[in-house]
């Protein structure tokens, strides 16, 4: 161990220049990396599923370290998204880590030790209805100095040329968008995991195949506790143009209700494969089709890319459902039940200008309407991403770790800017909704009640306050973002400016507004390639 650590703080002095190698979920830097494929032939695969590590060259052994500190400053309620451990509420913020990681020719892992401050000072947190309580602008850490430190993206597989298993507790990203995606984001903490399947792309001639399991036992921070159980791949062909189709399978399931585990956990590890495509296959009492239906939820994503690389173009798409048809004529009549999706595109090098970078982005979580039919011939009950109360909506320590917009929702992003090798500005307009359908407010109204004294008989009346739930307008929550991200890099530095000014419209569902400004800065120095020891012989 005192070899390792002397290793570590030796770092600076083996210094070597190069393309990170270690690729996590955030998508802080994807277009950097996308960029670096289309102009200078970098190919590091879809990159659709993420955490990443690319293949090495050198005997497959290489560490290297990354020191990472920044600074937030908060002016109102807490807004920015994507940023796992870091939860910015308002006030001053600092994050500072170091991340170490290895790969080897049978281990691959990363640790990040790190420490989070936020000041957490008092602002007037969103009244909304239950749904949208995992919101990034609601207060799930209490009113006092918000402190968190210990080991992040941390992740630990054997392997064989990329292919093993292991534990982690890294955050995930799941999808072609860059701002949204439905089925795994960044947006929260990373929970601990186990993962089988492929650290990297595996070519077989000019395709390239990316498969992962992952199972977790949800801790505490989420309420129920349950089991989250997932089945993705993603298979690229390699030509003009590049087309990735994937698809992803998760199940939230089990869980501690009433004191007691609902599956087991061998149960809740095979779901994804045994459970049918179809309610009516689940069904246990012929007489009743109220008997297929159980509290898990599935929510299934297909991916779509096409990359075009003499133009820069990226072209994608993801498509999600999120619960059961009951069979294939109830998918055929009613194929928009529950469906969400993100489209986009990114463009590197327009108006002939290499370094100049376009893109849009929409993603449509709007909930579906109600409708006739069903399985029962009643109302069907309206579709919804992220509804499921018994699993705190699809929530990890306060947040949703899916689309960080939430349910019943959209959001469209669009920006230009100029990516260069050594510096980028690219300013972004972000607009959002909440609540399109079912925007209903919770409003404190005065209640009459009758009170009798049991020993006398009389009878008064009195008046109490009461949380109701009121139709005031048919307006949905509107956020309005403009983000300007400037970065630079210096003596083998790197910095990031980052400035972003949000205003609410319609707070609360009830003519309200709220505005607010974050300034994020941060420093980085990354040591790449460094030319130390294999890792068993360290011990």
């Amino acid at each position: 161990m005192k070899r390792l650590l002397l290793c570590i703080s030796s770092a600076a002095l083996l210094y070597s220049a190069s393309a990170q190698r270690y690729i996590p979920a955030d998508p802080f830097d994807l277009m950097f990396y996308e960029k670096s494929y289309f102009h200078n032939g970098e190919d590091n695969g879809s990159l659709i599923l993420r955490p990443y590590f690319k293949k090495y060259h050198n005997r497959g052994n290489n560490w290297n370290v990354t020191l990472r500190s920044e600074f937030f400053n908060n002016t109102g309620a807490p807004n920015l998204e994507n940023t796992s451990d870091r939860w910015i509420g308002k006030g001053e913020s600092f994050f500072s880590s170091l991340n170490v990681s290895y790969s080897g020719k049978y281990i691959l892992f990363s640790v990040e030790p790190f420490n989070f401050r936020n000041q957490n000072e008092d602002y007037t947190v969103p009244l909304r209805l239950e749904r949208y309580s995992k919101l990034n602008d609601n207060q799930p850490h209490g009113e006092a100095t918000y402190k968190v430190s210990g080991l992040r993206e941390t992740q630990f597989y054997l392997h064989y040329n990329g292919i093993g298993f292991g534990i982690s507790n890294a955050s995930m990203w799941w999808g072609p968008g860059i701002h949204s995606t439905l089925n795994m984001t960044n947006n929260t903490r990373g929970f601990k995991h186990l993962m089988i399947g492929t650290l990297r792309e595996q070519r077989i001639r000019n395709v390239g195949l990316d498969v992962r399991y992952i199972f977790s036992e949800m801790d505490s921070l989420n309420a129920a506790e349950p089991y989250y159980t997932a089945f993705v791949f993603a298979a690229t062909i390699h030509s003009d143009p590049v087309v990735t189709v994937g698809l992803s399978r998760t199940y939230l399931s089990g869980g501690n209700f009433a004191g007691k585990d609902t599956l087991s956990r061998k149960e809740a590890m095979l779901i994804p494969f045994k459970d049918p495509p179809f309610l009516k296959q689940k069904q246990t009492d012929p007489d009743d089709p109220e008997s297929a239906v159980d509290i898990w939820d599935q929510t299934m994503s297909g991916y779509l890319c096409a990359s075009f690389p003499e133009s820069g173009l990226k072209l994608f798409l993801e498509y999600g459902r999120d619960d059961h048809a009951w069979g294939g004529a109830d998918l055929r009549r009613q194929p928009d039940h529950t469906v969400a999706s993100v489209i986009g595109l990114r463009k590197y090098g327009i108006f002939g200008n290499r370094n100049l970078t376009f893109g849009f982005e929409y993603a449509n979580l709007i909930q579906t309407r109600y409708g006739i039919g069903g399985i029962t011939g009643r109302k069907r009950l309206a579709g919804n991403w992220y509804e499921k109360w018994p699993y705190d909506y699809s929530s990890y320590d306060g947040r949703h770790w899916g689309a960080h917009s939430g349910p019943d929702s959209d959001d469209f992003t669009i920006y230009l800017g100029y990516i260069g090798d050594r510096f980028s500005i690219v300013p972004t307009f972000n607009y959002e909704r909440h609540g399109v359908i079912n925007n209903d407010a919770l409003v404190w109204v005065l209640r009459p009640y009758i009170l009798k004294n049991p020993e006398t008989g009389e009878v008064s009346v009195a008046v109490r306050e009461e949380l109701r739930e009121m139709h005031v307008n048919i307006y949905p929550e509107v956020k309005f973002e403009f983000r300007l991200d400037i970065r630079f890099a210096f003596e083998h530095l790197r910095f990031n400016l980052y400035y972003e000014r949000e205003f609410v419209d319609n707070l609360e569902y009830r003519n309200q507004r709220r505005s607010g400004n974050v300034l994020w800065l941060g420093v980085e120095k990354v040591f790449e390639n460094l030319r130390l020891p294999r890792l068993l012989d360290i011990f």
